[in-house]
């Protein structure tokens, strides 16, 4: 099983931070032979100030620079041999908040560069892919250029109906690491009968992942900070968790693991799944 179809967003920037953004998205692609939709189109709400000097880029100029970034994004894909379809913003017939999600649909895995201080268009668009697709989403960050599919991969276990579906939605990825760590923080819940990481680590071997179990304890930095901890320690390049959406006032009392991600940004790429 490997994915045969990835939806990946597309920052229109500076070509250096677009090939830096695309790196491991086609590093993927070209393992699994997977086709690439290729989206091009600004999810950030801010927008860098021209050599002019204006204050915000005009839509003339962002125009252009998306028209370019679609262009090289293209001869990147085509230089590759892969099998893709490249689309900028006027091939899109609704907002952009829904454009990424609707191609995760018929997709196998979405991926977007996500990173600290994402602004809330950057934002918007990362949750409609996690929430609304029914897809795993890979976020990762800016700063990772590197151009190879992962080898260490963690995965925070809760036995959520979230984390199932993140799990089983990065088993490509986990098949083909040199090992997975599966992490419970035992301190977070109640523990009940079929909550056990152990026999996850069992079908994951079953599945031909080399995997092994870690629990961590909750301490006074929450369950993100364990979890992120651990996967420090671990050295590793791929972290997969649920994601669950929760009221604002369950978030204000008990946190939550995803928002914490979100506000802060991943340190290493990490798939979600909702």
């Amino acid at each position: 099983m490997g994915y045969t179809t990835i939806a990946l967003h597309v920052e229109p920037d500076t070509l250096g931070a677009v090939d830096a953004s695309i790196a491991l998205p086609l590093a993927l692609a070209e393992v699994h032979a997977a086709h690439v939709a290729a989206l091009v189109f600004a999810a950030s709400v801010y927008r860098p100030e021209p050599a002019g000097g204006d204050a915000e880029m005009s839509e003339n100029a962002l125009a252009a620079r998306e028209d370019g970034v679609l262009l090289h994004v293209r001869a990147a894909l085509e230089a590759r041999g892969l099998r893709f379809e490249v689309r900028g913003r006027s091939s899109f017939a609704y907002g952009i908040g829904e454009v990424l999600a609707d191609q995760m649909r018929v997709s196998d895995l979405g991926i977007m560069s996500f990173g600290s201080g994402a602004d809330i268009g950057k934002r918007f668009v990362a949750s409609g892919g996690i929430f609304s697709s029914g897809r795993p989403m890979l976020l990762v960050p800016p700063s990772h250029a590197t151009a190879s599919p992962p080898s260490r991969a963690i995965v925070a276990w809760d036995a959520s109906t979230a984390a199932v579906r993140a799990v089983h939605g990065a088993l490509p990825l986990l098949k083909r690491a040199d090992s997975v760590t599966v992490v419970s923080v035992t301190d977070d819940k109640e523990f009940r009968p079929g909550q056990s990481a152990v026999e996850l680590t069992h079908l994951l071997a079953r599945h031909g992942a080399k995997a092994d179990f870690r629990p961590v304890q909750r301490g006074s930095g929450g369950v993100t900070r364990a979890i992120l901890d651990a996967a420090r320690e671990a050295q590793a390049d791929l972290l997969v968790m649920g994601a669950v959406r929760h009221a604002p006032l369950h978030n204000l009392v008990f946190g939550s693991a995803t928002m914490d991600l979100l506000d802060q940004g991943p340190t290493l790429p990490t798939l979600l799944a909702a």
